[in-house]
């Protein structure tokens, strides 16, 4: 099994706020080895960081950070589809930097989700194609209802973070040198853009650890619940229910203005402009900036979503505004924090023939900027890549695998 990690090119906290985002999966991620043993329990051992971690079915119990994921999927699996027939090992090695920004946590979820619903011995899954499936494995990351969920609200807590089904549609959806416009509410892929052949991405990690369930959950939350509280105000104004800021957008009847009335409070009005330039300008000017080969404009449009995501968003740090910078300086087509953000990476499209200077000379400049991040920080080349592919039995299996053929 490979399931890789993915680039947000833009899209910054609008896919559970109701809107879209242009993703791809990245060139690293996570291979996993997936066989049956004969306790009922689920073992994952981490070879490359030498951790291994054992849940009982029958006396599920959680210990340690990383093992919120793969016990998170566990316990949400048994809710949903009862006890896997069988015990499962997951042998995992992952070249993906944790807590950059690049989506380990939920590339560590769909691993983890694809071993269990593929060798557990289940049947009948409810997942009409790979969209769907990515659509659950949001909401078993969030905590989400979805589908044949169950009502018991502690079975679906989720890791903690209220977000959404961005990183798990990239991870299984992405196609090879293209990049995927998505929508969320249900999950649905809009369109698929050609990479242009002579660009690459170069990924700056600013060292600065992107934990969604560390420090920063709180922040990442917040970002969350003022989305979810602009449609709330809305609704109650026009007295009509809106879930999502994307929907009330979407409604023939609303109002640019009644909405800043019915929200008088400053930061709330800033996440909605964020979240509403996002959707409306920043993605539909980035895709045709793109096709048209017109990198002044794509620049522009990068710079625009990265201020946004500094003053409106707050979910930037001195120092990914930093590499937004240092990359543009140095001639990168454009420049964008991608993720939850409070830490993380930083993407910039550069040339392919001149991206190994510019990956040195952005690396150069950065650490002599930040030397306290000198040793976390990592560089690296990134071309988008596949989605994930199965070679296990099992009907989920066989529906990304059908997806990926």
């Amino acid at each position: 099994m490979w399931v890789p990690g993915r680039i947000e090119v833009f899209g910054k906290h609008t896919d559970y706020a109701g809107g879209e985002s242009l993703t791809c999966a990245s060139e690293q991620g996570i291979a996993a080895l997936v066989e049956r043993h004969e306790k009922a329990s689920l073992i994952i051992h981490d070879v490359a960081r030498g951790l291994e971690a054992e849940f009982a079915y029958n006396k599920l119990v959680q210990d340690g950070s990383w093992t919120i994921y793969p016990f998170t999927v566990l316990k949400r699996v048994i809710s949903d589809f009862g006890m896997p027939e069988h015990g499962i090992r997951l042998v995992i090695s992952s070249d993906l930097p944790s807590a950059s920004g690049m989506s380990s946590s939920s590339c560590l979820v769909v691993a983890v989700l694809l071993g269990l619903l593929s060798e557990g011995g289940y049947s009948d899954l409810p997942f009409s194609d790979v969209a769907a499936f990515a659509g659950y494995a949001g909401a078993v990351e969030s905590g989400a209802p979805f589908l044949t969920s169950s009502a018991d609200a502690e079975s679906r807590s989720g890791v903690g973070t209220r977000g959404g089904s961005q990183d798990h549609t990239a991870i299984l959806l992405s196609e090879s040198e293209t990049l995927g416009l998505y929508g969320y509410h249900p999950v649905q892929r809009f369109e698929q853009i050609v990479f242009p052949d002579d660009c690459t991405f170069v990924i700056g990690g600013s060292g600065v650890k992107a934990n969604k369930t560390g420090s920063a959950r709180e922040a990442y939350n917040r970002a969350s619940d003022m989305a979810a509280e602009v449609a709330r105000l809305y609704s109650v104004d026009v007295d009509e229910h809106f879930p999502t800021m994307g929907a009330m957008m979407a409604s023939p009847y609303f109002d640019r203005e009644s909405l800043r009335w019915a929200i008088p409070d400053n930061d709330l009005w800033d996440r909605y402009q964020q979240f509403e330039r996002e959707v409306d300008y920043v993605i539909p000017e980035a895709i045709r900036a793109i096709k048209a080969s017109d990198w002044d404009t794509f620049g522009h449009v990068a710079d625009n979503s990265q201020r946004m995501a500094s003053d409106w968003l707050l979910n930037q740090i001195p120092e990914t505004n930093a590499l937004v910078r240092l990359a543009r300086g140095l001639g990168a087509y454009g420049a964008n924090g991608f993720g939850a953000g409070f830490g993380g990476a930083v993407w910039a499209l550069v040339k392919k023939e001149s991206a190994l200077q510019f990956k040195s000379d952005w690396a150069t400049a950065y650490r002599s900027a930040y030397p306290q991040h000198g040793d976390q920080s990592i560089f690296l080349l990134n071309s988008p890549g596949p989605g994930a592919w199965v070679s296990l039995p099992g009907s989920v299996a066989g529906v990304v695998s059908g997806q990926m053929n």
